[in-house]
């Protein structure tokens, strides 16, 4: 079975977005399908009119593409808050964080360019903390750690050309940040950008003491369409990491080289002092044993660690709205959505990290389970029902969201979603009475669940690279027959100023008191 994961990367797009996405489409016909295309350096440029057909739908996306942030001011204005699809097939990841692709391919990115004075932050940089912390991401309780397979940094690690026949000087951009993060991470694969040429390293192998890692090939990437036809588009067809023995991960070229970097250095600008010894251990072979596992032992893979620290809906995390909570409990709090739906649009979310409802502990499950036997008797106070769906799908923290409808619009509710389900080619089932979602679904697997006002529970799980509408839940309520709201479908057309989210947020509170379940 070929569980290879096909990709293209490619340089700064610079607003020459028709170049891009004709080209991606081309390759994709002769030599693909490929599963995505990841994107360094500057997306926009100074001039953008060719972005706005893909935005709003007039022109498509061929393939899932996702970007790294803004590298400057004037960039701020095209990226939301946070990582989240922008348009059909477009993804930005953010700022710092572990991205595992449906397959198991694992991609560690870090957006925007470096600044040192704290005081001087701007959304389009990062810090040495973001750098560090990201490290820590990637390699917390992972004690076998060997690597990941695609590193992506806007800026070219410093020193990288080093310990090579031709080596490179005069660069705008590249930092030791970079630099660090690529030893500590060992990437089968580190692109950059930013630098407008392109250029191939030889790979160079993660080694210390006697101690072998995986290769790392550097590549930085030409912007699209530069005058001297520099490469700009890149193509590699990768079986994940976590998938290869580690018999092929140590297999060497003929012109693999010695690591360029000096760690004991970097971690003397990073850190301030020289690396510890323990950090000498991060290798996964001991030359002075046999690695190879019994064939028949079960290896345990290492778990993903999401970083809470900007995750939204944590409730000790500092990136959470706290003036949109209406209520919290013992395990689960209710909250305001951002660019609800509707006024009274909700979400019940767990106040620890938990990425979706199935596999929740028993007192979790029950107290939500109360919070929507409370919202059903609040909703009811104006004549509505709600309906409850959830989507496990570029969510890392999992929220239930609470739509009131109005009572006569539930009517038909369950054919009108079959009904656009099938339209959108996705396959609506019903699960059967007595079942629960985790019988059917498997845990940390992607799905679309919806609770109808009657109790009926309709899913479906997400496969593949052509992915799910993100709205399809919102896009099928807002329709005629049950809330007639066209213009509501994406929330951030939706938003409103903090000061009227406050008002807002304390008339709900003040509304839903006589049915809080917390007092």
């Amino acid at each position: 079975m070929d569980n290879k994961i096909k990709i293209l990367v490619c340089g700064d797009i610079e607003g020459k977005f028709n170049m891009l996405f004709n080209k991606v489409d081309n390759i994709n016909k002769k030599a693909g399908p490929f599963d995505l295309l990841l994107c360094v350096g500057n997306f926009f440029g100074i001039n953008n009119t060719e972005y706005l057909p893909f935005l709003n739908g007039s022109k498509k996306i061929p393939i899932p593409t996702y970007i790294l942030g803004p590298n400057k001011e004037d960039h701020l204005k095209f990226y939301p808050a946070e990582e989240s699809d922008i348009c059909e097939n477009l993804y930005y990841l953010g700022k710092r964080g572990l991205y595992s692709v449906s397959g198991g391919l694992k991609v560690a990115y870090l957006s925007g360019t470096l600044v040192n004075d704290k005081d001087k932050v701007e959304a389009f940089n990062y810090t040495t903390s973001d750098v560090i912390d990201l490290k820590d991401i990637c390699l917390r309780n992972n004690i076998n750690y060997k690597g990941v397979d695609i590193l992506l940094t806007s800026q070219w690690p410093d020193g990288v050309t080093a310990k090579t026949k031709n080596e490179l000087s005069g660069f705008n951009n590249a930092t030791i940040q970079s630099a660090w993060l690529a030893y500590h991470l060992k990437p089968r694969y580190h692109f950059s950008g930013l630098e407008g040429i392109y250029y191939e390293r030889p790979p160079y192998r993660n080694t210390i003491n006697g101690d072998f890692g995986i290769a790392t090939r550097f590549i930085g990437m030409a912007r699209v369409g530069n005058p001297k036809k520099e490469k700009w588009i890149y193509a590699a067809s990768l079986t994940p990491l976590e998938n290869m023995k580690i018999s092929d991960l140590l297999q060497k070229t003929t012109d693999e080289t010695e690591m360029p970097y000096n760690i004991a250095e970097l971690d003397l600008q990073i850190h301030g002092r020289k690396s510890k010894s323990t950090d000498q251990n991060q290798f996964f072979y001991d030359m002075s044993r046999n690695n190879e596992d019994p064939p028949n032992k079960k290896i345990k893979r290492p778990r993903i660690e999401f970083d809470q620290s900007k995750c939204w809906f944590c409730l000790a995390s500092p990136s959470v709205e706290k003036h949109l909570v209406v209520t919290v409990g013992n395990c689960v709090y209710l909250a305001a959505a951002k660019g609800g739906l509707v006024d009274e649009h909700l979400l019940i979310c767990p106040v620890e990290h938990h990425q979706s409802a199935v596999g929740l502990a028993e007192d979790i499950q029950e107290e939500i389970d109360r919070f929507k036997e409370a919202l059903r008797k609040f909703y009811a106070r104006n004549g509505n029902v709600p309906v409850f769906f959830e989507r496990n799908y570029k969510t890392s923290h999992m929220q239930i969201q609470a739509v009131p409808i109005p009572r006569k619009a539930s009517k038909e509710l369950k054919e009108i979603f079959m009904e656009e389900a099938q339209g959108n080619d996705i396959e609506l089932l019903e699960l059967e009475a007595g079942m629960r979602l985790d019988q059917v679904v498997q845990a940390k697997s992607p799905y679309f669940a919806l609770e109808l006002p009657n109790g009926e529970v309709l899913y479906t799980k997400i496969k593949g690279a052509k992915g799910f509408p993100i709205n399809f839940g919102r896009e099928v309520l807002s329709l005629g027959p049950v809330l007639n709201l066209p213009d509501r479908i994406e929330w951030k057309d939706c938003t409103v100023s903090k000061e009227r989210e406050i008002g807002m947020i304390n008339q709900i509170r003040t509304d839903f008191e006589p049915y809080d379940i917390t007092d």
